[in-house]
C-alpha cells in the first residue's frame, strides 16, 4: 500500500515507519524537513508546514494514499487543513487519553466526540487536552464520511524518549534528590514507545474504524 506518515522522524514514529517498511509498504513522510532521519532512499519525502493551510494545500492537494497516519494533529485546524485537500482510504489519527475526564476503567465511548461543540482552533488556543478533543470533534463531526481510526495513547515512554519525562523522576529517586509531587495518589497509564509504533502499524490492514484505546 501507499502510506503517508505525517511526522515520523522521532520517537515511536520511527518504530511505525520501520514496521511499515518491513511489511513491504511504500512510505512517504511529511515533515518540516528539520529533523534528520535514517530512512535513506527507503521512503519518499514531502516538506511542508503542518500548521499553515496554504503549505498543506500546496504540498498535498489532490494526492491519494491508501492510508494516512497523522501523528501531528493537535487541534481541529490541523485535521481540517489536511482532510480538506487529501484523499485516502483510511485515516489514522494519533489522539490521546487526555481527551477523557479522569476516572477508572475508561472505555472509548466515555468520551462523546460527536455531540460536543466543535471550535476551529489552533494548537495554542486551548490546553493540550481540550485541543486534542477539538481534533477529534473535527474528525467525527465534519469528516465522518472518511474511514478513520483515532488511537488514544496514554503517556508514551521508552529509553529513546527525548522529552525525558520519566527520566526526571528516575534520576531524582536514584540520586536521592528532592522533587515536588503535588498528588501522591495519582495513577497514570503508560505504553512503551516501540509498542506504540508497532500497534499503529498493526492497524494498517485491519477492518476497524472508530476510536480505540492504545494501551
Amino acid at each position: 500500500m501507499n502510506i503517508l506518515v505525517i511526522g515520523g522522524t522521532k520517537y515511536f514514529g520511527i518504530y511505525l515507519i520501520k514496521e511499515l517498511l518491513e511489511q513491504g509498504h511504500n512510505v512517504t513522510i511529511a515533515t518540516r524537513g528539520i529533523a534528520k532521519d535514517n530512512y535513506g532512499d527507503k521512503v519518499s519525502r514531502i516538506i511542508f508546514n503542518r500548521t499553515d493551510a496554504d503549505s498543506v494545500k500546496e504540498s498535498l492537494s489532490g494526492k491519494f494514499f491508501d492510508i494516512v497516519y497523522d501523528k501531528l494533529a493537535y487541534c481541529s485546524n490541523d485535521v481540517k487543513y489536511l482532510l480538506d485537500v487529501i484523499k485516502c482510504n483510511k485515516y489514522i489519527l494519533m489522539s490521546s487519553t487526555a481527551v477523557y475526564e479522569k476516572h477508572w476503567d475508561t472505555k472509548e465511548d466515555d468520551f462523546d466526540s460527536k455531540n460536543k461543540e466543535l471550535i476551529w482552533c489552533s494548537r495554542m488556543d486551548f490546553p493540550y487536552d481540550e485541543a486534542k478533543r477539538q481534533a477529534e470533534y473535527a474528525l467525527w463531526q465534519k469528516y465522518n464520511d472518511i474511514n478513520a481510526i483515532a488511537v488514544r495513547y496514554p503517556f508514551v515512554i521508552g529509553q529513546d524518549d527525548y522529552t525525558k519525562r520519566l527520566y526526571f523522576y528516575v534520576e531524582h529517586v536514584i540520586k536521592g534528590m528532592p522533587m515536588y509531587i503535588d498528588n501522591i495518589d495519582c495513577q497514570m497509564g503508560f505504553i512503551r514507545s516501540d509498542e506504540a509504533g508497532l500497534f499503529m502499524a498493526f492497524l494498517a490492514d485491519k477492518d476497524f474504524s472508530g476510536p480505540i484505546n492504545g494501551s
